[in-house]
């Protein structure tokens, strides 16, 4: 797929990156593949919105949890119920962006018997270290079960929903529903969209493959979205939007129309963080859960 055919994602690049890209390039593709691996696995650093506040006021002082790597990162707790409902957030997200849904389901007392819980991966808003990828992530939330139990109901946005799929099928993380909030493609797709954001070649392009398939995992695109639609086990709702600039349509229908025990809603006119904001998109879920 070539992300030449995408929108351009909503977070515009700085002039300046694009700049160096192109230099790099010119002097070594060795000097770029490495400039293109760290920008690839850097987190962006947001001002917490005051509209997120709420959430983070609502839940108790958080727990860090320690990953392999030795950084810590934050756990967000609200109430005490028998059931876990766990938020995963995506790529530069907060657990807090989940802050509308979160009040949705609270004033319909759909969270009377839940313990909620949100993290911040590690190299994100709160946590330790500053860089991350998708099994990283995964494991964050393996550990999430580990300390508090199995997870009855995963809300994911993003790249949250790769790693809660990874979780599960592949750590063996106990989760017993789903809902994916704009998941991403197969991480070829999602490097050329990264790549030509940018400006990186594709010499520089099969590096970063190279290297994610010797870092993390052999053969990823097996291990991202797609692929693991086909073999997933859990009831599971997916929402895309057909104006996402940040994971284009046809990579969210791609994963939602393969899903296995899945039912795929498309939406229209919010794009990649708005749709965790839509009242409809909203009540959806609230229904899914009362199923």
């Amino acid at each position: 797929m070539d992300a030449s055919t995408f929108e351009a994602p909503s977070l515009k690049v700085p002039k300046a990156l694009r700049l160096t890209a192109h230099i790099s390039q010119k002097i070594s593709t060795a000097l770029a593949a490495k400039l293109a691996w760290k920008w690839f696995l850097t987190p962006y650093s947001f001002k917490l919105p005051k509209r997120e506040l709420a959430m983070m006021e609502a839940f108790e002082t958080p727990v860090f949890l320690t990953h392999s790597s030795g950084h810590r990162f934050p756990v967000y707790r609200w109430g005490s119920g028998p059931k876990v409902l766990l938020f995963a957030h995506g790529w530069s997200g907060r657990f807090s962006q989940f802050v509308s849904l979160f009040q949705y389901l609270e004033q319909s007392n759909l969270l009377q018997e839940y313990t909620v819980l949100g993290y911040n991966a590690v190299g994100h808003y709160g946590a330790e270290g500053t860089q991350c990828a998708m099994p990283i992530v995964a494991d964050c939330i393996d550990l999430v079960a580990k300390k508090y139990g199995p997870i009855d109901l995963v809300i994911a946005h993003s790249l949250g929903s790769n790693a809660c799929m990874y979780a599960q099928q592949k750590l063996g993380t106990p989760i017993a529903k789903q809902v994916l909030i704009a998941p991403p493609g197969s991480i070829t797709a999602m490097v050329e969209l990264f790549c030509g954001s940018i400006g990186f070649n594709r010499r520089v392009f099969h590096r970063i493959i190279e290297n994610l398939n010797r870092e993390f995992t052999p053969e990823f695109d097996e291990n991202s979205c797609p692929a693991l639609a086909l073999t997933n086990a859990l009831p599971t709702l997916v929402f895309h939007d057909t104006d996402d600039r940040d994971t284009p349509i046809a990579l969210g229908r791609e994963v939602g129309q393969r899903m296995a025990h899945g039912r795929y809603i498309e939406t229209q006119g919010l794009g990649h963080r708005r749709i965790l904001r839509d009242a409809q998109v909203h009540s959806e879920i609230a229904a899914f859960m009362k199923e």
